[in-house]
């Protein structure tokens, strides 16, 4: 029995750290992306087709295809130059396609449907930078047969923005008698009421097509500028395409930023683990082992912190737990450096959620010095919100790493690495204000880790190759260049990409 659960153990291991290293290269989203484009294209020949769209398919991954969706009235136009700007892609109107596809008259097209989504088509095979880039629809499509045909192309986009604006039905002033309206209407709001009735039942059609897909954004008081870094911001985050995952989450924050009360709240919740930096660093130098053996060592002789080296020990030897990589776990106290941080990735089972935890230091500097324990129970209690001093059963006390002088260390350490791992986690990392509301925090990181994981492409550390290329001898038994049988071989089918 007992072996058979130490097999177990180390199948669990080995399951975590290899959904780790999907989750790491993004292969989920990899073979999700290609599993479409074979739905979509049928080859053939299956394999060719994987073979020759592997490469693209790595590149569109951290590509957005956007659908904008907004009333008439609204400047769809300006939205796009902002997206334009902060994502890098490229706007496309309906007059655009139909340059492309020689249709220049704004007549009705029996088939302007299929010849728009050859021109779309055609554009991205043609236009190297627009397909690496990105591209943003602005008035296209407009109806759902028009939306159906442009997916069977296989212009699919990542995300469908409907930007609802909340008085433009009072703007239009949108007549409810139709026939009373020719006669007593304006005629250019007449035109406008027709405009908008036809938005609204082709906006059901669209929601019904781009479900999947489809995010609201209200306008609200923002304006374009504001409102295209927000919608940038939700143009980043890609759709969860199922793949499994465990929470992995390091909460960065300073002494009384509250990240310890939030990850126990977590470990709760999603029956995490919750690994604290400071206990299990008591917990390894107390232990009678070689690892517990220096670390009583490095403090007895120059009574610091242990090296980057041997804290990423400590940390290590509990994410590999069993526990661990059967629930899944939350970090609170580590990294404290930029060192640490890259020591962190470096492990098989990496965070996959970052949330830095900002709050005012004059808050936590104050939470910190308010701060004492009952001698008798352990419990913790802050003097500025509870009156304990009129009890004389209740002995309180400060513990020795709330003394002023301790506090205002801890603190200036991190504030002089915050910026540094900010920057080194790049957009991987999420930051919230932790000066809000209990409730709202807690709010805002329920939903930040609910979310498909971020790219972490931006800080895991590549070190430099072991061996040049360049240096390698020519080995009689290596196998051949394949190009050399190019000429006696029937040649392969070349396919084309959007």
């Amino acid at each position: 029995m007992a072996e058979l659960q130490e097999i177990e153990k180390k199948g669990r291991a080995i399951n975590a750290k290899f959904v780790a290293y999907m989750e790491k290269h993004r292969l989920y989203e990899l073979f999700y992306e290609i599993a479409i484009q074979l739905m979509i294209q049928k080859p053939e020949d299956h394999i060719v087709f994987i073979k020759q769209y592997l490469q693209p398919a790595v590149k569109k991954l951290n590509i957005s295809n956007i659908i904008l969706i907004a009333p008439t009235s609204f400047d769809r136009i300006a939205l796009a130059k902002v997206l334009q700007k902060e994502l890098g892609t490229h706007p496309l109107t309906l007059k655009d396609l139909r340059n492309v596809c020689s249709q220049r008259d704004n007549g009705c097209h029996c088939k302007e449907s299929e010849d728009l989504a050859y021109a779309m088509r055609k554009i991205l095979e043609n236009e190297a930078t627009i397909r690496e880039s990105g591209w943003i629809l602005v008035d296209l499509p407009r109806t759902k047969r028009e939306a159906q045909i442009f997916q069977r192309t296989g212009i699919i986009p990542t995300h469908v923005i409907q930007l609802i604006v909340s008085d433009d039905i009072e703007k239009s002033k949108i007549c409810t008698d139709i026939f009373a309206c020719y006669e007593t209407c304006d005629p250019t709001n007449t035109s406008k009421n027709m405009k908008h009735r036809r938005y609204l039942k082709n906006l059901r059609d669209l929601r019904e097509v781009y479900g999947h897909c489809l995010i609201e954004v209200e306008v609200g008081i923002r304006s374009i500028n504001e409102l295209g870094k927000d919608c940038a911001k939700l143009a980043k985050i890609k759709k969860h395409c199922g793949a499994p995952s465990l929470f992995r989450i390091a909460l960065v924050g300073s002494r009384g930023s509250g990240c310890t009360t939030l990850a126990k709240y977590l470990a709760e919740r999603f029956n995490l683990v919750h690994i604290d930096y400071d206990q299990i660093m008591e917990q390894a130098r107390l232990q009678q082992n070689s690892l517990g053996k220096m670390l009583r060592t490095f403090e007895d002789k120059w009574g610091g912190r242990p090296k980057p080296e041997l804290r990423i020990q400590v940390v290590e030897k509990y994410i590999s737990e069993y526990e661990c990589l059967k629930r899944g776990w939350v970090l609170t106290g580590y990294p404290k450096t930029v060192e640490d941080f890259k020591l962190l990735d470096l492990n098989p089972t990496p965070p996959n959620r970052v949330i830095f935890v900002e709050v005012n230091g004059d808050v936590c500097r104050e939470r910190l010095l308010n701060r004492k324990y009952n001698l008798v129970t352990g419990s913790k209690h802050i003097l500025s919100t509870t009156n304990y001093a009129n009890n004389d059963d209740c002995q309180l006390t400060i513990h020795p790493r709330d003394l002023r002088l301790n506090v205002e260390r801890d603190l200036q350490e991190y504030e002089e690495n915050v910026t540094d791992m900010m920057r080194y986690a790049g957009e991987s990392a999420i930051k919230i204000d932790g000066n809000e509301e209990e409730r709202v925090v807690r709010e805002q990181v329920e939903a930040i880790i609910m979310r498909p994981i971020s790219s972490w492409q931006s800080r895991v550390p590549k070190p430099p190759p072991l061996i040049d290329p360049m240096n390698i001898e020519f080995d009689p038994y290596d196998e051949p260049d394949s190009s050399v049988f190019d000429n006696i071989r029937a040649p392969e089918t070349t396919y084309t990409f959007i």
